[in-house]
């Protein structure tokens, strides 16, 4: 009470009897009232909520962390999802549902069905399933969640981020960083201990204690005499460490074309399903077993199955579109498959900026394929390939006005005012 008062005089700041408790543990019921009597405050009972996040002193079950899942459930049906395109959802999980779950799990090793719960409610979202309509989930969760460079979508994998959150309370350990907490660490569990890489865990310490101890085995790896290597300072990065865990994979060297700032990101998303045959089409709807009442192409109709190089290579509709492109930016570009059209504009030894202009260029076109073909067989709307090369036209015309005044284009201005005039 003397601090209270003492930061009362200082602040003219008062605490609010009415809205203060006192949690109390392993007192008898006579100093329990003494207490009481002489602070004026009630006995609190956990859990308690302090800054959004319940406290227990006791390990977490998992109807505790059930307002996680409320919170994004929420936020997924206020978002209006059904209008939402897949880059859309993309977005809205990167920015808004990561973002809850992240404030929690950098506090918290959070149940592994909690965690697993919150991917599923992600992957769900991404790909537009609900609780009346499922819908396949196009592309396998952990590759979902691999970075772009690499092939994902950059989502990161509540598991994994949640350890490398909570490893940075390790690091605080390790560094023996100035905090209360970590004195406090020190004084009552390591004591003599000089390392956290030896040190055992006492019989009747907290769950959360031996639950931090658990990462250990993933983590000590990740340092050198106390310091840690995944930065050049040393300094605890949550993202290197959840990169760490994810381990090394092949870099996807188109990446950056199929991910250009050129492009719409409703194209970019199209592009990335395309490339690795991810599209639902006729013929992977078969291999998933699922009931298909016309195999052929709805585009050309030429009575060939739809599959993805023939809707992306062979099709007559999107050869079409091709050479309408052709003449329009006067380059020869062969369509011999998107992967293959893609590599050869990295290839080739144009200004980076002309090489997104043409990925982005290739991109509009598969969108529009796969937007005509929908719309021809879910529809019953033929869309013809001059409405679909006009509007191309159009989107790329629009984005290069947005971005000719950066230092790249400067570098490809005479191919950019080519595009713009004719």
């Amino acid at each position: 009470m003397e601090a209270l008062a003492h930061f009362n005089a200082a602040t003219g700041l008062e605490a609010n009897l009415e809205k203060s408790n006192v949690y109390l543990a392993r007192v008898d019921e006579r100093v329990k009232m003494q207490i009481l009597a002489r602070t004026g405050f009630s006995e609190g009972v956990f859990p308690i909520k302090y800054l959004g996040l319940p406290l227990s002193p006791k390990k977490w079950k998992k109807i505790e962390c059930w307002s996680l899942i409320d919170k994004i459930t929420h936020r997924i049906k206020v978002t209006y999802s059904k209008q939402l395109s897949y880059a859309g959802r993309l977005q809205v999980i990167n920015a808004v549902l990561f973002s809850i779950h992240s404030f929690w799990g950098a506090v918290f090793i959070l149940p592994q069905s909690i965690l697993k719960k919150v991917d599923q409610i992600c992957r769900d979202f991404l790909w537009g399933s609900s609780a009346d309509k499922k819908k396949v989930a196009l592309v396998a969760w952990d590759k979902v969640c691999l970075p772009k460079r690499q092939g994902g979508l950059n989502i990161k994998g509540c598991s994994n981020w949640n350890k490398a959150s909570v490893g940075q309370l390790l690091w605080q350990i390790i560094v023996n960083k100035e905090s209360l907490w970590v004195k406090w660490v020190h004084d009552i569990y390591m004591k003599n201990d000089t390392s956290i890489w030896t040190h055992k865990t006492p019989i009747d310490c907290s769950w959360y204690w031996r639950k931090i101890n658990a990462l250990k085995e993933h983590m000590q790896g990740w340092y050198n005499h106390r310091r840690y290597m995944l930065t050049q300072t040393g300094k605890y990065s949550i993202t290197k460490s959840y990169q760490a865990l994810m381990g090394t994979k092949p870099r996807w060297n188109i990446a950056e074309l199929v991910w250009t700032s050129m492009a719409i990101p409703k194209h970019r998303f199209m592009t990335w399903l395309a490339v690795q045959g991810r599209l639902l089409t006729q013929e992977r709807k078969l291999r998933l077993q699922i009931q298909v009442e016309d195999i052929a192409c709805c585009l050309c109709e030429e009575k060939v199955m739809e599959t993805n190089v023939h809707l992306f290579e062979d099709c007559k509709w999107t050869s079409t579109v091709w050479q309408a492109m052709h003449q329009w930016i006067e380059v020869p570009v062969h369509n011999i498959g998107i992967v293959q059209v893609l590599e050869n504009i990295k290839g080739n030894r144009w200004k980076q900026f002309k090489k997104e202009i043409m990925a982005a260029i290739c991109g509009a076109i598969i969108y529009h394929t796969w937007r005509a073909r929908n719309w021809r067989r879910f529809r019953d709307i033929r869309v013809h390939t001059e409405e679909a090369v006009t509007q191309i036209k159009k989107e790329i015309s629009e984005r290069l006005h947005l971005l000719s005044s950066s230092k790249r284009a400067n570098k490809c201005r005479h191919f950019i005012q080519h595009l713009l005039c004719n």
